[in-house]
């Protein structure tokens, strides 16, 4: 019995505790499409568009970038007046031709919130007006949630392990005293 139940019942007993770890569920089976892949958290952003132009504003470190594509065929504006306008705070954006954004100062931004924004948009004889919200999420409830992951993981696979070792004395226990009582 010793042998058996260390040579398969163990292997056996870990494959039949870990296999509902790999089953997918209905929807989760991804088809064939690839799957999405994340490497952190995003930045927050916004998208606003209309007949003439679309916008994606990009908030990273200490600047809210602006990136203006006309609208008809994605071709990038470069070089256009842009003033931005939310709540009490106005500015016109800086150029950055190297990345082809616009750049406005984030300091208004910085508090987890969501913020109006407007944004006036002139090329040439075309002038237009965008609205989008760029709503800053609070970060700490993003680190909590990824650490109770964490935590519920090493639970589980904890439990696993002291379920398994529970087993193996059991049966030991058992194995001891049938040998002992067999000698009587």
């Amino acid at each position: 019995m010793n042998r058996f139940f260390s040579l398969f019942a163990v292997p056996l007993l870990c494959m039949a505790l870990t296999s509902n770890l790999v089953i997918a569920g209905p929807g989760h089976d991804h088809g064939d499409e690839a799957p999405l892949t994340t490497t952190g958290t995003a930045s927050p952003r916004f998208e606003a568009h209309s007949d003439l132009f679309e916008v994606v504003g990009v908030l990273g470190g200490s600047e809210l970038s602006i990136f203006v594509d006309r609208f008809a065929d994605n071709a990038p504006i470069l070089k256009a007046k842009v003033e931005l306008e939310s709540g009490i705070a106005k500015a016109v954006g800086q150029f950055h031709e190297e990345h082809g954004d616009y750049s406005f100062a984030a300091a208004s931004f910085q508090k987890p919130g969501s913020y109006p924004i407007t944004l006036t948009i002139t090329v040439g004889d075309e002038i237009d007006v965008l609205a989008g919200n760029l709503v800053v999420p609070e970060e700490s409830a993003s680190h909590d949630d990824e650490s109770s992951h964490a935590l519920e993981r090493a639970g589980i696979w904890a439990l696993v392990f002291f379920v398994l070792a529970a087993l193996i004395w059991a049966a030991r226990w058992l194995q001891k005293r049938r040998n002992s009582g067999a000698l009587k």
